[in-house]
Formats: structure tokens, sequence, C-alpha cells
């Protein structure tokens, strides 16, 4: 059983997933993830971007959607 995140919690990684969002179309697309990348982790390369995207696109269909970033960002988001 996972522990869901709570509705304020889900309200600061929406907010979060939002800002990175830069075309509001509902998805991260690589472009947009090494940009995110950038911000959390200054030094990370455009190589380590497109690899931690592939591990974070669960589905393999080129986008991160929200419930995928839900949990990279539940889990760990911070080890970039």
């Amino acid at each position: 059983m996972t522990n869901k995140p709570s509705q304020d919690k889900l309200a600061e990684i929406r907010k979060n997933f939002d800002f990175f969002d830069k075309d509001n179309n509902g998805k991260i697309e690589v472009g947009e993830f090494i940009s995110l990348l950038k911000v959390i982790e200054p030094s990370s390369s455009k190589r380590q971007a497109e690899e931690g995207f592939k591990l974070i696109d669960d589905d393999d269909n080129g986008v991160i959607d929200f419930a995928e970033f839900i949990v990279w960002w539940e889990s760990c988001w911070w080890q970039y």
C-alpha cells in the first residue's frame, strides 16, 4: 500500500509541474525537463537530464505526465 500525498501536497506538486510545463499542455517534454533540472541541479548536463527523463517517463510515450511527475517528485527529485 502506497501513501498518497495530501491535497495540500498535491497542490504544491501541481504548482511545480505547471511552472515547468511552459506550453501548458499538461505534459513535460524533454526540453522542459532539461530546464527543470537546470533549476534544481545547475551542474546537471543535458545528457543527465535526458537519461533522467527516460527513467521518469514510465509509459515511454515521450512525455512526463502529472502522475509520473508525482511519483518522481515524491520519491527522488533531490537525487539529481
